[in-house]
C-alpha cells in the first residue's frame, strides 16, 4: 500500500487524471438530471378507469379519465375498442368527451347497455373478443384499459337489468 501512495506522489499526471474522471462523470449525472427536470413539466399520462353503474331506470358500463401529468390534455375521443379497430363512441354524449383536462381533472362517459350491445351486434366480434377502453387525445396518442375479455360480461349486466324491471 505504501509502495502504491508513492507512486500516486512521484507521478503528477495519475492525480490529474483521476480528478478528471470524477469530473466528467459528475457532469454527465448533473446533465441528466437537469434534462430530466426540464422535460418534466411537459409530463403528458392519462389514467383510464372503467366500471359499472346503476341508476334509478339505466344499468350500464363508464369509462373515467383522469390527467395524472403536469399540463393539460385535451381529450378527442372516449369509447370501447371492440373488434379491430371498431371504437363505440357514446353518439348521446359525443360533444361532452372533448374536453381538455387540467392536470388533476377528471371526465367520465356513461354507456347503456342496450345501445352498447346494439354496437357490439353490428361488428364481427367474437366470444374471445377482448373489449377495452378507449381514450384518445389530440396529439393522437392512444390509451387502453382492458375491461372485459368476453362478451359474457354484457349479457351478465342485462339480466341484472330484466331483474330490476
Amino acid at each position: 500500500m505504501t509502495e502504491f501512495i508513492l507512486w500516486c506522489n512521484e507521478n503528477q499526471g495519475f492525480a490529474s487524471l483521476l480528478l478528471s474522471a470524477l469530473t466528467l462523470l459528475v457532469s454527465i449525472i448533473a446533465l441528466g438530471v437537469s434534462i430530466r427536470t426540464a422535460k418534466l413539466p411537459y409530463k403528458k399520462k392519462l389514467l383510464v378507469n372503467t366500471g359499472t353503474y346503476i341508476s334509478i331506470n339505466r344499468i350500464g358500463l363508464h369509462i373515467t379519465v383522469t390527467n395524472v401529468g403536469n399540463r393539460n390534455v385535451k381529450i378527442k375521443n372516449i369509447g370501447f375498442l371492440l373488434s379491430g379497430n371498431n371504437v363505440y363512441i357514446n353518439s348521446h354524449t359525443l360533444f361532452d368527451s372533448q374536453v381538455v383536462l387540467t392536470p388533476g381533472g377528471t371526465t367520465s362517459q356513461y354507456y347503456d347497455v342496450d345501445d352498447f350491445r346494439k354496437a357490439i351486434k353490428g361488428t364481427n366480434t367474437s366470444e374471445n373478443t377482448m373489449i377495452k377502453a378507449f381514450v384518445e387525445d389530440t396529439e393522437g396518442k392512444k390509451y387502453k384499459k382492458i375491461l372485459v375479455e368476453d362478451r359474457k360480461f354484457i349479457k351478465k349486466i342485462v339480466r341484472v337489468k330484466d331483474i330490476c324491471k
